[in-house]
């Protein structure tokens, strides 16, 4: 069996439906994202989208994603960015249930474990894991040292060489690298908030991150956009080996 996962990221979607940032309308290109993955990956066993959902951070912003989601909101599977109201958040799919304050998940699929993270400083750019959630993610491990995992959170524990962006990312980052290196059972990690694709290795896993679904941020020095990349998604094939296969899919250019 392999367990197909689809990461979604970086949506900051408004209240209002015409909402643009950096003068691209985000409901148009996530959902043009959303019909792609109907048409090509509609297969999917799970969605999960890695924070930045509500540029806006309104509650109603929540409640619009869900309808937007349809048959998908059941499959899916969210945690906060940086941009991102927990309340709101919370109110809008009540199924999910909050760990000490925290928006995180532990889910199982066809002999992986997906475990999510909740990496958000409120009111900061960048993120951090604090104790509570590092203790509650070594108990989860412990529990099924055998069944391969895969994480997801917002801010990447480790740096993508893209130093603006490495300045917005996970503080401590060292703890979670240290415990990723003593649980070999992580295979996979992956994370969002750069608004580009990234790949590499932490300690025995690997480590990608994910177009967002809207503005793609540049790989240069100081802030940028990229313009020559559109808007994405990554799916996952985690096998029943322990392996993991990916790719990103991205919106065809303006003509195609």
């Amino acid at each position: 069996m392999t367990a197909k996962i689809i990461q979604i990221t970086d949506l900051h979607l408004f209240a209002e439906r015409g909402g643009t940032l950096a003068g691209m309308a985000t409901w148009d290109t996530f959902e043009a994202v959303l019909s792609m993955i109907d048409e090509r990956d509609g297969d999917a066993d799970r969605i999960v989208i890695t924070g930045d959902i509500a540029q806006d951070e309104a509650p109603q912003t929540y409640v619009l994603l869900r309808e937007a989601l349809g048959a998908w909101a059941g499959r899916s599977l969210l945690i906060p960015g940086n941009h991102d109201n927990r309340a709101g958040l919370l109110a809008a799919f009540p199924e999910i249930m909050p760990n000490a304050g925290r928006i995180t998940f532990d889910v199982r699929v066809d002999g992986w474990r997906l475990l999510g993270l909740d990496s958000q400083v409120t009111g900061a750019a960048h993120g951090a894991l604090d104790g509570a959630q590092r203790a509650w993610l070594e108990r989860a491990l412990s529990q099924a040292p055998a069944v391969p995992v895969a994480v997801f959170v917002h801010h990447p524990p480790i740096a993508i060489a893209v130093p603006w962006m490495d300045r917005q990312g996970m503080r401590g980052g060292d703890d979670f690298v240290h415990l990723v290196k003593a649980r070999p059972q992580i295979k996979v990690i992956c994370a969002g908030h750069v608004h580009q694709s990234f790949s590499g290795a932490l300690a025995g896993a690997f480590m990608y991150t994910t177009p967002s679904t809207c503005v793609q941020f540049g790989a240069t020095t100081e802030f940028s956009f990229d313009n020559t990349k559109t808007p994405g998604y990554r799916v996952l094939a985690l096998g029943d080996d322990g392996r993991c296969q990916t790719q990103v899919r991205r919106l065809p250019t303006t003509g195609q």
